[in-house]
């Protein structure tokens, strides 16, 4: 954990944070560990694939890890593809995808390979009184983040931040692009905020040993949205510092953490700006973090 988190800077009461993790196949820590570590995060996941949906549930911090398929209400298509993290309720789309190097959906050793077509029913997530109402979403479904979450809009109605992978060609037939989402987005009351692990690939045949050096082609990125910070006088109080510890620990947005401290010290006669600020100008250096690359594959 890091010495420099924000509980640590600024002395006080900070508030839990729910969070809903859909699409949670562990590849690694969650980019929201930091938060679990703190203590401050109670998180429900969504993991149909059962030997991962195992996997989560000896993970800390999850308090629910619901099996749910998550779409529209209506009976649909689990693809099951050779590499799990693949998989979606759409159609890898081969003549896109065999364009780039690494990637593949014809040939049964590439990452993208329909092996398994399974019919599935499918729920609304505004339809689930078992998932809490989230502050922080983070959704990586495989194309399919738009359908999960035009059906999910009372449910993320008072969150303030939402992560929600994106492509910009489609992998998967008929998917949504992230114009499609930043304007869903823009419609829920959000604003774009960034961009994190932004990956790409080589065009075919230029096929270098590490597959994330990509040249040229943006593929996919996970977009973070927040709440229109532009009318702040929506934000209620809570919103603010659980907007503030999000955008600290998990996407140091320090600037932005600034901002939404300043607001709250306004409204209740605190002094969290400040010592925050004075902490900011006593480090050494940070960060640019406008986008960040995905390194590792």
């Amino acid at each position: 954990m890091s010495v420099f988190t924000l509980p640590s800077i600024v002395a006080g009461q900070w508030p839990a944070i729910e969070i809903l993790d859909i699409g949670a196949m562990p590849e690694g820590a969650p980019r929201f560990q930091p938060l679990v570590d703190l203590g401050l995060a109670a998180v429900t996941c969504f993991e149909p694939q059962a030997e991962e949906r195992a996997r989560l549930a000896t993970m800390p911090g999850r308090r629910h890890v619901l099996p749910h398929f998550l779409g529209d209400g209506n009976p649909a298509i689990f693809h099951q593809t050779h590499y799990p993290g693949c998989s979606s309720l759409l159609e890898p789309d081969a003549a896109v995808i065999d364009l780039f190097c690494y990637l593949g959906a014809s040939d049964p050793t590439d990452n993208f390979y329909v092996e398994k077509r399974t019919p599935v029913d499918t729920v609304r997530l505004d339809d689930l009184a078992d998932c809490p109402a989230p502050d922080y979403v983070k959704i990586d479904v495989q194309g399919a983040e738009l359908l999960v979450l035009g059906n999910g809009t009372r449910k993320i109605a008072g969150a303030t931040v939402i992560e929600c992978e994106v492509e910009f060609l489609p992998l998967y037939k008929s998917q949504p692009l992230f114009g499609d989402v930043q304007r869903f987005m823009t419609e829920q009351g959000f604003v774009f905020h960034k961009l994190c692990d932004i990956a790409g690939r080589n065009f075919e045949p230029l096929n270098l040993p590490d597959p994330a050096t990509a040249i040229s082609q943006a593929l996919w990125a996970d977009a973070v949205f927040v709440r229109d910070f532009t009318r702040i006088g929506a934000y209620a109080d809570p919103q603010l510092l659980k907007t503030a510890l999000v955008a600290h620990e998990v996407y140091r947005s320090y600037d932005f953490v600034l901002f939404l401290l300043l607001e709250h010290d306004k409204r209740t006669g605190g002094k969290r700006g400040p010592a925050y600020h004075a902490a900011l100008r006593q480090a050494k250096s940070l960060p640019m973090q406008l986008m960040t690359f995905k390194t590792q594959v």
